[in-house]
């Protein structure tokens, strides 16, 4: 990690499970497949490294819905894409005032998040988009964390020494490989604990 006389040029977050947390997003998709959460829970994660990774949209919910004995139709399809897209890019309340809080002290803003093409498409379009300068998404780039190669590719783009990136991640796995990077990696528990690292790192006010 960087020592305190290392100044923070960039915070990058991951997405899910950091800046969002969809409340019921299994029951959301069990409802439209007309199946149940837990199944469809399995199913998801059984086929969703592929799906991050740059796949296509109709293979993933192909697989899932042939795990749950179910043809996929077209509409069936792009009503799951949309409730999980959307569900994965609606940030919490308290992780938005977090990002506007750091936009409005001119802290340059990444997301750094194991996602699929859809999900890229859509989160610079969101409301808090606007707060954001730099996106990383896996399924965009073909490699996720925790890859060496995803971190070193940021910190390329970013342009700024390794020590001086910020990183949130709630997956200790990619906390550490971002360590190993040369990252100021920290594991997410929950959004007062951002705030407050960001002001002890002077990111924000106290």
């Amino acid at each position: 990690m960087s020592g305190p006389e290392t100044r923070p040029q960039a915070v990058v977050f991951d997405l899910g499970e950091v800046l969002a947390t969809p409340p019921d997003l299994y029951g959301a998709l069990a409802d439209r497949a007309e199946h149940n959460p837990t199944s469809v829970s399995n199913a998801y994660w059984s086929h969703r490294d592929a799906y991050d990774r740059g796949g296509d949209s109709q293979q993933f919910w192909s697989g899932v819905l042939a795990d749950l004995g179910i043809s996929p139709t077209t509409a069936l399809v792009t009503d799951l894409t949309r409730i999980d897209t959307e569900a994965w890019t609606t940030i919490r309340p308290d992780a938005e005032d977090l990002l506007a809080r750091l936009h409005r002290a001119r802290v340059r803003i990444g997301i750094l998040s194991n996602a699929t093409v859809d999900m890229a498409a859509s989160a610079p379009a969101t409301a808090w988009g606007k707060y954001v300068q730099d996106w990383f998404f896996s399924g965009l780039l073909k490699v996720a964390k925790p890859d060496p190669k995803i971190y070193h590719y940021v910190t390329r783009a970013l342009g700024v020494p390794a020590r001086a990136i910020v990183f949130i991640d709630d997956r200790q796995v990619n906390v550490d490989a971002a360590i190993q990077a040369g990252w100021n990696a920290h594991l997410w528990t929950s959004g007062p604990d951002t705030a407050s690292l960001m002001e002890d790192l002077g990111l924000l006010p106290s």
